[in-house]
């Protein structure tokens, strides 16, 4: 197989099954172990904390629905970048990936691998941070390791973790939802949040909601390696939403129904105590183990999903030539798979990953936007492509989504402190160079010039 073409190359293993467990891994990580504790001191009563849940819900629904049509419509690794290189040009697509492969990928997937050691810590005892941060990096590199591997390595243990994951929110919602007693109340003393109800204290608590909610756009980057993708990826991204929603809004369900608002707002293990009155003393064992679990299968989601974005801009001659071949035996984005493991190791070592992900966070809502613009945009110069499935009540649906992903951009923006503003949009400004020097070199390597 040529190295020209390497996208040919991937191996159409993955099944329907396998890429809808991908998307609920990628969607299901810590958060709803510790977001409602966040909500609830901005809206501390049961029907607007539900309420966000489901507005949350609604968001996610209006991205997948959108990012199904264009996962129907491209066979090929890369997502994302692939439809803002097609609608919108080189430009946007570049500093997409050069977003998500330096910080946002890296940075998430040092954070994550950290959270996991830490928590490992309260089971295991280490000898103390170094030996933490040691250990996360040894996750990273085993992860790393596996998907080298083969994508039918990675996505097992993205189904195993998965499958885990949910097992341990079913036991949660079950002994929550069987519950006959009082909801658990606050410690005495306890001060109560003084939260509201108004519109901006529920677009306030929606924030922690969606980044609990993100994650449905993994589906599309691994295109290439799913046997019926212009079908099985809308499904799957589709699908898996909606599985993580029904979860999400019952494990909530179940935690106010064990206690009240005001307990979850005042105790950041609310989780592990609510899991205790409902299960007994295993309880509290078990969400523990359901966050290590979670995070684990976060980290393997990455490394399974964000390399197939290098691959492709890397193929393209907008990344590092290296990034865009595949592995002779394997078939897998190997280099892409390595530079992101290592560089995560890299940032969990020197420190810094949180700074840098919180400074780009807007940028993620931002290009949210742009590719529900492509949908538009591909919609026109692209009529009579095939689309196995198109976007339901189109365009009032992408339109929505459109307004809402922008609204998150400005929202996240604001409230990000001084040097976060300056720091996002000018990671995103390093870029631009980069962009350029990248296309001289396609233009040379084909012969041409540049005026």
């Amino acid at each position: 197989m040529s190295s020209a073409s390497p996208s040919a190359g991937y191996l159409r293993v993955l099944s329907r099954f396998d890429a809808t467990m991908l998307v609920i891994g990628s969607i299901i990580g810590g958060g709803v172990f510790f977001t409602p504790n966040d909500i609830a001191q901005i809206v501390p009563a049961p029907a607007p904390m539900l309420t966000v849940w489901l507005l949350g819900g609604l968001i996610a629904v209006t991205g997948a629905l959108t990012y199904a049509e264009l996962g129907g419509m491209y066979a090929r690794a890369g997502g994302v970048y692939l439809y803002l290189r097609d609608g919108l040009g080189g430009l946007p697509a570049f500093l997409y990936a050069w977003a998500l492969i330096l910080v946002i990928a890296p940075g998430a997937l040092a954070l994550v691998a950290g959270f996991f050691s830490a928590n490992l810590a309260t089971l295991v005892p280490l000898s103390g941070r170094a030996a933490e941060v040691w250990l996360a990096v040894a996750m990273i590199l085993l992860l790393t390791g596996i998907n080298i591997r083969g994508v039918r390595w990675g996505s097992n243990v993205q189904n195993v973790v998965t499958v885990a994951k949910l097992v341990a929110l079913a036991m949660l919602i079950v002994g929550g939802l069987l519950y006959r007693g009082e909801p658990q109340a606050a410690p005495v003393g306890t001060e109560s949040p003084e939260g509201s109800f108004g519109a901006l204290a529920v677009l306030m608590a929606m924030m922690p909601v969606l980044f609990s909610y993100g994650g449905w756009q993994n589906g599309t980057y691994i295109a290439a390696e799913v046997r019926n993708p212009q079908r099985d990826v809308p499904w799957a991204i589709i699908g898996g939403t909606a599985v993580v929603i029904v979860c999400y809004v019952l494990v909530n369900v179940a935690y106010l129904r064990l206690m009240t608002p005001a307990a979850i707002a005042a105790s950041r293990t609310f989780a592990a105590e609510s899991s205790t009155i409902a299960l007994g003393p295993t309880g509290g064992l078990i969400v523990t183990l359901g966050i290590l679990v979670s995070t684990f299968g976060i980290c393997a989601a990455i490394l399974l999903t964000n390399p197939r974005v290098a691959q492709a801009a890397g193929e393209d001659g907008l990344f590092f030539r290296a990034c865009g071949r595949l592995h002779g035996t394997f078939r897998t984005p190997h280099v892409s798979i390595a530079l992101l493991g290592v560089w995560s190791c890299v940032l969990l070592l020197v420190g810094g990953a949180g700074q840098l992900l919180d400074a780009v966070v807007f940028a993620d809502w931002v290009f949210f936007s742009l590719t529900a613009v492509t949908l538009f945009v591909l919609r026109r110069t692209r009529p009579d492509a095939e689309r196995p499935y198109r976007c339901w009540l189109y365009p009032w649906v992408p339109l929505l989504f459109l307004l809402l992903a922008s609204s998150m951009a400005v929202l996240t923006f604001v409230k990000a402190d001084t040097t976060s503003r300056i720091l996002g949009p000018g990671i995103l400004a390093a870029g631009v160079p980069f962009y350029f020097a990248f296309r001289r070199r396609q233009a040379v390597a084909a012969g041409q010039f540049l005026g």
